[in-house]
């Protein structure tokens, strides 16, 4: 999900360089519901089927990630030396932030034990954040079966599916060339496998998380190719009346999508309806995408990575910070349509969505910063690391010894 939609040279002849300004804004609005979705708040935003469902949207950031890097990066990767740039490339985009939140979070931990409570101190580093987790977070193998549970920063399983999805793309882009045959096979095989290995429709993280990536990703990939073949205008032209109501039709059929997939059968789909929401608004011809290129909505992109991987940090931390500041504890019972009743934070509706509204700001906020000193950062020494060892490479590459 972190991958900006963008391609900052033009990837090949005949191939324009392009910037996805329009998926921008829409992987912002999915990281904002994403973080809705993990907080438990006593409002309507908690009982509306489209948060409580949006864990999918972690499906669109796959796909929009496949199409994204296939546009970028699929016809460079003719050799060992390309692979290894692109693997640096992808471990400098998306580690920094990883463990920087995953020290964060030993640091909460770590403050249990010094608190003095003993039920804090007897509660730390045990269950989802054991000590072996901090190893396996550390080396983005969290998401692989090793684990019975999300541990640490729970959407990071996301990452490190990401990361050897990655390794994946890069070795059938250099072996088997990406050929279509594959991508078809994998759209077809990836959400039978998953209906029958996951219990909990597309909502498998720990256990089957990597296939789920493969699955969105390969679509992506497939997007790109479609999109290459089917386009000869470059975004950014004037909106048109057709697409914006091809686009406010997409809108609408992704919203209601999610808010009925739920864990359902139904879920196995999301990656071919956000397939379907690539494809439209990666054209900006509509008005839909002119909103969406709208300067916060922008931003809310480019900050997406870090509200992705901040928020939960925040959700953890919220609860306890108004308990004391205000000294009450706001967990209160929270009637459900179906009947059911569960925990949410607040007393009533209208305090449930301030406190929606307090995370999200906080959220933002963080990100801000995460992004400027600590994504930034991580991205430019990266770069500047390949630079550096780039000139090395080719005079070990020409030297030849003496006969």
């Amino acid at each position: 999900m972190q991958e900006a939609a963008q391609a900052a040279t033009p990837p090949r002849t005949g191939r324009p360089a392009l910037r996805f300004e329009a998926l921008d804004g829409w992987r912002g609005l999915c990281a904002c519901l994403v973080v809705l979705f993990h907080f438990h708040g006593y409002s309507p935003l908690y009982r509306s089927p489209l948060v409580r469902n949006s864990y999918l949207f972690v499906d669109f950031f796959f796909v929009l990630s496949g199409f994204v890097i296939a546009w970028n990066y699929a016809h460079r990767l003719d050799g060992w030396p390309a692979v290894r740039r692109f693997m640096a490339l992808r471990l400098g985009r998306v580690y920094p932030l990883h463990f920087f939140m995953l020290l964060c979070f030993v640091a909460l931990e770590t403050l249990k034990l010094a608190a003095g409570y003993p039920q804090s101190a007897a509660t730390a580093f045990t269950g989802e954040n054991q000590p072996f987790a901090v190893l396996t977070n550390l080396l983005l193998l969290q998401s692989l079966g090793l684990h019975h549970s999300l541990t640490w920063n729970g959407p990071s399983w996301s990452i490190s599916t990401e990361f050897w999805t990655y390794l994946l793309f890069a070795l059938a882009a250099l072996w088997l060339g990406l050929r279509n045959s594959l991508l078809v096979g994998i759209a077809l095989i990836a959400p039978l496998a998953l209906s029958h290995l996951s219990r909990s429709g597309m909502d498998t993280t720990y256990d089957w998380g990597l296939l789920r990536c493969v699955f969105g990703f390969a679509l992506g990939v497939a997007c790109e190719r479609l999109y290459l073949a089917s386009t000869t205008v470059a975004p950014g032209r004037a909106p048109s009346a057709g697409m914006t109501a091809v686009e406010l039709a997409t809108v609408a059929a992704v919203v209601l999508f999610v808010s009925a997939a739920g864990t359902s059968a139904l879920s196995f789909m999301a990656p071919f309806v956000f397939a379907v929401a690539v494809l439209v608004f990666a054209r900006e011809g509509g008005w839909v995408s002119r909103l969406l290129r709208w300067g916060p909505l922008h931003t809310l992109g480019l900050l997406s990575y870090s509200i992705y991987l901040t928020h939960f940090l925040l959700v953890l931390l919220l609860p306890a910070v108004v308990k004391r500041v205000l000294g009450q504890d706001l967990w209160t019972p929270m009637p459900l349509a179906d009947g059911a009743w569960v925990m949410a934070f607040g007393r009533n509706d209208v305090q449930g969505t301030l406190l929606y509204a307090l995370l999200l700001v906080a959220t933002v906020a963080f990100s801000a910063l995460t992004w400027r000193f600590v994504e930034t950062p991580g991205r430019e020494w990266t770069r500047r690391w390949l630079v550096r060892t780039k000139p090395r490479e080719l005079s070990q590459a020409s030297y030849k010894p003496p006969r």
